[in-house]
């Protein structure tokens, strides 16, 4: 019996640098709609808070989550896409809060130019996009951290980065006091990425007993290629290496998939778009038709 599979949208983007990402879950999710053979159930939250409302922010991901949370217990797998990144805090709470449940952890893959790592206390904006991995990891407005429950959604040795080459001291100075793994991009190539990053994700998924997540932030890719970011970071991830290499994972370790950050606004010669439809209906293949 073949995989079922929801798209749940955070329609969300005052979070971040740039409005525009809000619309993101409806162009992504139509455009799926419009490909042949591509039928899949799509739910989109709206937020309409305040860019620091952080009240709103929680009544919002809340219902992100508890949609999260009903397609694990439901076996459906979900396909997150935001919205600028703070999506990630609903998304994944919900996603662990199941887990949590059944004493299980959740394993996440978080690619991205940034570390999305800074608290209240060190972010200079105070934009909650660059706020999403310490809220998971239990840091932060106790309003965000306290999604579904007040356990931290994430253990620090159950993360990994990929991609990094845009950050603060504090965010790095936190991250490594956690001692969590960051693949810098200085350290990857086109010739060793697709190595570790399946490395890393039978790793995790030996940890976690086959409950990894992999969130995808579109800055996290070389920009020469997918442009339509609000916060573009020269000399990234291959776009075609990381297709290649998504392709290769066992997707029965795989309890959800995100994207991120994507502005439809930015996309002028719609390559981005183009480039994000052939990741998912390559994604929803193989989940949908796994062993």
């Amino acid at each position: 019996m073949a995989q079922r599979i929801k798209l749940i949208g955070s329609a969300i983007g005052n979070c971040g640098r740039l409005n525009g990402c809000e619309s993101s879950p409806y162009q992504i999710s139509n455009s799926l709609a419009n490909s042949e053979g591509i039928l899949i159930d799509a739910d989109v939250v709206a937020y309409t808070g305040g860019s620091h409302d952080v009240l709103a922010q929680r009544e919002f991901f809340i219902k992100v989550a508890h949609r999260a949370e009903r397609a694990i217990t439901k076996n459906v797998f979900p396909i997150f896409i935001g919205g600028d990144h703070s999506c990630a805090i609903g998304s994944w709470s919900g996603v662990a809060y199941n887990l949590q449940k059944k004493n299980q952890e959740l394993g996440l893959i978080w690619i991205d130019a940034h570390m999305d790592s800074h608290r209240p206390e060190t972010s200079e904006t105070g934009n909650l996009h660059g706020m999403p991995v310490s809220h998971l990891l239990g840091y932060g407005h106790k309003e965000l951290t306290s999604i579904l429950s007040a356990l931290p959604k994430l253990k620090p040795e159950n993360l990994v980065f990929f991609g990094i080459r845009s950050f603060e001291k504090p965010e790095e100075d936190f991250l490594h006091s956690l001692g969590v793994k960051i693949y810098y991009q200085d350290m990857l190539s086109d010739e060793n990425f697709e190595a570790l990053f399946l490395e890393e994700y039978n790793r995790l998924a030996l940890q976690t007993n086959g409950n990894v997540g992999i969130s995808l932030d579109l800055d996290g890719l070389d920009p020469k290629e997918i442009a339509a970011v609000g916060t573009p970071v020269a000399n990234g991830i291959d776009s075609r290496i990381f297709l290649e290499t998504m392709n290769k994972i066992d997707t029965k370790h795989l309890i959800g998939f995100e994207i991120g950050e994507y502005n439809p606004s930015l996309d002028k010669d719609h390559r981005s778009m183009h480039y994000m439809l052939e990741l998912l209906k390559s994604l929803i293949a193989k989940v949908r038709y796994a062993d």
